[in-house]
């Protein structure tokens, strides 16, 4: 249903650039030829509909190729960040059940040596030339995404969202971006994560628009020198990005003029950042709403205040509810309820955090905030206490359970502490004998993906807790 989606834009621009990578680029119709390859491979092996299918692929036309195979033969994609460590790669490849995973031959080699059974692929062995097809497989109800969402528990939440959820998001933001196929999207952000694969990749490739692709880490220059060169009119960001854009001085000013829709999602955008934008690109910025569980929510275009995240996607409904499940008035803050036809409907073998989470119908964010008269949403801070690393939320139960496995640990809290570059960075306060800021630091790497490791590293003779035992974060 998803690959019927791209294969309309193969149709109508066969030899229209498709997606762009560093000097490679590739029309519709030879993107298409190597995502028949691909699914051919995948075919081989036994892969279909009901099948988990991870990558562990940089962002680039790999990648991209291979997703498109995957939803081509209905089966359920799960992209992975290849920076991920052993210990956690482990553990979703296993709570996942994948059965293959496609990566390039180095990554291939250190998954192949880890406790857990399923076939890979290396990507170069795969004779992307071929081109010979394979029926698709369009079961709408089948799943076609799972990615693993940070929460309370300690332990990321496994997001299942079937093929129908993933059109009606498509469709959605589409309908309110007005996206059509004379677009350029810019993409810098992850493909592994929700906001760049809903909101780069499908919003971008299903139109028939092209995709540029700024390889390996971001640098600033890069990205304003792709945004001239081929002339984007879109550009999916992340907060800090846009902070380290308007910092960036140049000694030209770039032509940007076609750029119409810049948006970040993660984390909020400031005034000060937004009006840096301003003042040294001539760049108007906004925010989108989103999260794992439900894709993009909603999108500040228009006439919507600049700090808010503005109106709901079209077809979608956002609730301010009070403790009593009450609609509050505007202006009031309490809970955030979305109901959309783009959010999953429970996390996977988590029946607790699913009661949670998902109630009769609704999806409950565990975000607070209000709206105003006109509709406008509005963030006001979050229930959860996940930290909120340029974007990526770190679970701080994850890196305590993590930081405990250390011997000499008698207590640990984590928590999150204000940074002028990401927003929040993840702090430790730690109990323990014998112990060095070092120790901790080489286990954490040894364990963690690299955002999630401490920045800050505090040792103390105790935790400070309330007479009822309850720790008072406010004194760390």
């Amino acid at each position: 249903m998803l690959y019927k989606h791209f294969y309309t834009q193969v149709q109508e621009y066969p030899h229209k650039v498709a997606v762009v990578c560093g000097n490679q680029d590739l029309t519709f119709s030879e993107l298409n030829s190597q995502v028949n390859s691909i699914a051919l491979r995948l075919g081989e092996e036994g892969m279909g509909k009901g099948k988990v299918i991870a990558t562990s692929l940089p962002a680039g036309i790999e990648l991209i190729a291979t997703m498109l195979a995957s939803f081509k033969i209905g089966a359920c994609l799960l992209p992975l960040n290849s920076k991920f460590t052993d210990t956690e790669i482990t553990d979703y490849l296993s709570r996942s059940e994948a059965s293959l995973v496609v990566a390039l031959t180095e990554e291939i080699t250190r998954i192949a040596s880890l406790s857990v059974e399923l076939s890979t692929i290396a990507f170069e062995s795969i004779d992307t030339a071929d081109g010979n097809s394979v029926v698709e497989d369009d079961d709408a109800q089948a799943p076609g995404l799972v990615l693993f969402s940070s929460g309370s528990t300690g332990k990321a939440k496994q997001v299942v969202r079937t093929y129908r959820q993933l059109i009606a998001e498509y469709e959605a933001f589409t309908q309110t971006a007005l996206v059509d196929a004379t677009d350029v999207f810019l993409c810098s952000v992850p493909l592994h994560h929700a906001h760049g694969f809903s909101n780069a990749f499908m919003a971008s490739l299903l139109n028939g628009a092209k995709l540029v692709i700024t390889p390996g880490e971001f640098n600033p220059r890069s990205v304003i020198r792709a945004l001239e060169k081929h002339a984007v009119t879109v550009y999916p960001s992340a907060t800090f990005m846009l902070k380290m854009l308007a910092s960036t001085r140049l000694k030209q000013q770039p032509d940007l003029s076609q750029l119409r829709l810049v948006f970040t999602a993660g984390a909020p955008l400031a005034d000060e950042i937004r009006e840096a934008l301003q003042q040294t690109l001539t760049v108007t910025a906004c925010q989108l709403y989103g999260s794992t569980e439900a894709g993009a929510i909603a999108l500040n275009i228009g006439d919507a205040p600049a700090n808010s995240v503005g109106r709901p996607l079209k077809g979608y409904v956002v609730s301010i509810v009070n403790e009593d499940g009450l609609e509050c008035p505007p202006g009031v803050e309490g809970d955030i309820v979305v109901q959309s036809p783009s959010a999953a409907t429970e996390y996977k073998n988590n029946p607790d955090a699913s009661a949670e989470t998902f109630i009769e119908g609704n999806y409950v964010t565990g975000d607070i905030g209000f709206k105003n008269v006109h509709g406008d949403l509005f963030i006001t801070g979050r229930k959860k206490q996940l930290i909120n690393v340029a974007g990526l939320k770190v679970d701080p139960i994850e890196v305590e359970k993590v930081l405990m496995a250390l011997e000499p640990v008698r207590e640990v809290v984590v928590l999150g502490k204000p940074d002028s570059d990401y927003g929040e960075v993840v702090k430790a306060v730690v109990v323990a004998d014998d112990l060095t800021e070092g120790d901790v630091v080489a286990h954490c790497k040894a364990n963690l993906a690299e955002y999630k490791w401490p920045k800050m590293i505090e040792f103390r003779s105790e935790i400070p807790r309330s007479p009822l035992g309850k720790i008072l974060r406010k004194y760390l």
